[in-house]
């Protein structure tokens, strides 16, 4: 069995509300091992046989069937995360500001180049492309910035979940033990 991490697009945020205990209950009845989470933001941590393609299925069958309307989901095991730690192009502001680097968690590939976001870089922001995720950095903080998640999947054609730097390196720690 392996062990994955499970985020969740748009939870607790816009009146969504999804509790974590709700969503470690959901997780298990769905037949999922060991369900636990992360923050109070989607980060759900299992154990599971299935692909991750599967898991983010029936992990977002779910949720749909418990909670109503549809939640992305994208599963990336230890491996996944270790790779977009080992590739992350702003090694000095995961160090110095990791709250101001983002890792944008994609669910395909996108249909747009991260080029067709430059004129939404108005306070500074940085973009590159990674393995299944944008990096993403704010130099002013994400919350002030044009730069938002719904303007990077419109443009790009694909849907994401951002998380900051300190919480991928700690779902990559908790896969890992």
């Amino acid at each position: 069995m392996r062990r994955f991490a499970g985020l969740l697009r748009a939870v607790n945020v816009g009146g969504r509300k999804l509790l974590m205990a709700d969503l470690k209950r959901i997780a298990a009845e769905a037949g999922f091992d060991s369900p636990a989470t992360l923050l109070a933001s989607g980060n759900l941590l299992f154990g599971s046989r299935l692909a991750p393609a599967e898991a983010e299925a029936a992990l977002e069958a779910a949720i749909a069937k418990d909670q109503g309307p549809k939640a992305d989901v994208m599963v990336r095991d230890h491996a996944q995360l270790q790779a977009v730690i080992a590739a992350n192009p702003f090694p000095r502001q995961a160090k110095d500001e990791p709250n101001r680097l983002m890792a944008m968690f994609l669910t395909g590939t996108p249909q747009g180049a991260p080029e067709a976001l430059e004129s939404a870089c108005v306070a500074g922001e940085q973009l590159r492309a990674g393995p299944g995720c944008l990096y993403v950095w704010f130099p002013g903080g994400a919350g002030t910035s044009k730069l938002s998640n719904t303007l990077i999947e419109r443009r790009l054609k694909v849907r994401g979940t951002m998380r900051n730097w300190n919480t991928v390196g700690k779902l990559e720690a908790l896969l890992a033990s």
